[in-house]
């Protein structure tokens, strides 16, 4: 009762009170990015191959710690083929405190066909719309601009843009039913005829065409719209 009375005394004239000790305790903010700094240096420390970089895997949180005073000490980098780990030790008052581990992913890089200009969707594909980059490796397999030339696109693409293989289609400058020129070579002698196409194809697909006067089904080599070539065995074209 007198221990009440005293507080309320003390509340009324004013005067401080003291908090319990508990209350007194406080903390202390550590940045995420001075421990993902320290860890850095550590990244920094490895040899790594002129195809591959190194890349923070996500942000390190604040760090909330009593008072005390701070130390931080970067560790050994765990390291596996796809992702590294760097733990940061935090002590108080040369106490340990915890450990954080700061995350990083390795990027590889791969040279790969891009778009050298924006495409739209049905271009057909010339050497001024594609060029050779180094960019990150996304897990399909790299591609030349050797084997897009002469290709249709099937979406839009943005200057800078891998183009992969699949994401084009064969430009059918021969299409199955229409007519076309089909030239027979034998070594020097080059015979010509009108003939039916019976498949569709692009330039260098084989296609089957039909000669009605002969009755008689072909297969050549798509060189042209509406241009097939048949080079027959043995043939000399020099």
């Amino acid at each position: 009762m007198r221990m009440l009375v005293s507080l309320m005394m003390i509340v009324l004239s004013g005067l401080p009170v003291a908090a319990p000790a508990a209350q007194r305790v406080q903390s202390q903010t550590i940045s995420g990015r001075t421990i993902a700094s320290l860890a850095d240096g550590m990244i920094r420390t490895l040899k790594v191959d002129k195809d591959r970089s190194v890349l923070p895997a996500f942000s390190v949180p604040d760090q909330t710690m009593p008072a005390g005073r701070i130390a931080m000490q970067a560790g050994t980098p765990l390291v596996n083929p796809s992702y590294i780990n760097v733990p940061v030790t935090l002590t108080i008052d040369g106490k340990f405190s915890r450990s954080v581990y700061v995350g990083y992913r390795m990027q590889q890089y791969m040279n790969q066909a891009v778009a050298a200009r924006d495409i739209a969707p049905g271009t057909i594909v010339s050497e001024e719309d594609v060029k050779m980059a180094r960019v990150a490796f996304v897990g399909r397999q790299p591609n030349s601009t050797d084997v897009l030339i002469g290709r249709r696109v099937i979406a839009a693409f943005v200057k800078g843009q891998s183009i992969f293989i699949d994401s084009t289609s064969v430009d059918q400058i021969v299409k199955a039913g229409s007519s076309v020129i089909m030239t027979v070579r034998d070594g020097g002698v080059a015979l010509t005829a009108d003939v039916i196409a019976r498949t569709s194809g692009g330039l260098g697909d084989q296609v089957i065409v039909y000669n009605p006067l002969t009755n008689k089904q072909l297969s050549g080599t798509v060189t042209g719209p509406g241009r097939v070539e048949l080079e027959l065995p043995g043939g000399d074209s020099q």
